[in-house]
């Protein structure tokens, strides 16, 4: 009886962690770029990057033993590859595209220039821009609420801009994009190297009896 309740929240909790949302935050302003990791409500600041603690300080001091250089695999035929994959590639991107979700877009953009003539002209090409982009994330993304504002200032000598971003996705839909490429590169990387240890088996075999037929003729000799 006690096994069954540990299995059945051991299944709660690996339900609960898929449907568990992932989110990634971006903005921009005259300060500067930023990009969070969000898991939950626990965030990770991914840029800038956070200050190193004095733990860190300390084992970075300490000086490491030099690595054994390794030799690197190369993978013959990568190109083969490439193209066996391209196909489930482009399904994960579809399920991608489909699961990401924007669940928020703030763009403020204050286009200024001394020029009142360039300005305008400048503006039009702005909100032109700003509407093609709306119509391109419609079309191929769901948008919860987005916030876009163009707007002409002849005193600034340059454009002013300040964006923010939020994407998100379940813990579920990101292993059901991962999982099917994840399985399809396996098993694509195993069959190229099947083929190319059947492609090597008979060219070795030829010349062992290269080798044994010319091991032969200096006996006789």
């Amino acid at each position: 009886m006690i096994g069954w309740i540990l299995l059945a929240l051991l299944a709660l909790l690996v339900l609960l962690a898929c449907c568990l949302r992932m989110r990634v935050s971006a903005g921009y302003d005259e300060r500067g770029g930023w990009v969070k990791l969000w898991v939950g409500p626990k965030g990770i600041s991914l840029y800038p990057k956070p200050a190193p603690s004095e733990k860190k300080l300390r084992k970075k001091k300490k000086p490491k033993a030099p690595a054994k250089q390794r030799e690197t695999p190369t993978l013959g035929g990568a190109l083969d590859l490439a193209l066996d994959l391209l196909p489930e590639v482009k399904a994960a991107a579809g399920r991608f595209r489909r699961a990401l979700r924007i669940d928020e877009l703030y763009l403020h953009l204050v286009w200024g220039e001394p020029d009142p003539a360039d300005a305008a002209i400048h503006y039009g090409r702005a909100w032109g821009a700003a509407e093609a982009l709306m119509a391109f994330l419609r079309a191929n993304f769901t948008v919860k609420r987005h916030q876009i504002q163009v707007d002409l200032n002849y005193q600034l000598e340059r454009p002013r801009l300040t964006a923010r971003a939020s994407l998100s996705l379940t813990v579920a839909q990101l292993l059901a994009v991962a999982l099917p490429l994840a399985w399809a590169a396996l098993t694509t990387l195993w069959r190229h190297r099947k083929q190319s240890r059947a492609a090597a088996a008979p060219s070795a075999a030829h010349e062992r009896k290269g080798e044994e037929h010319n091991g032969k003729e200096s006996s006789c000799q």
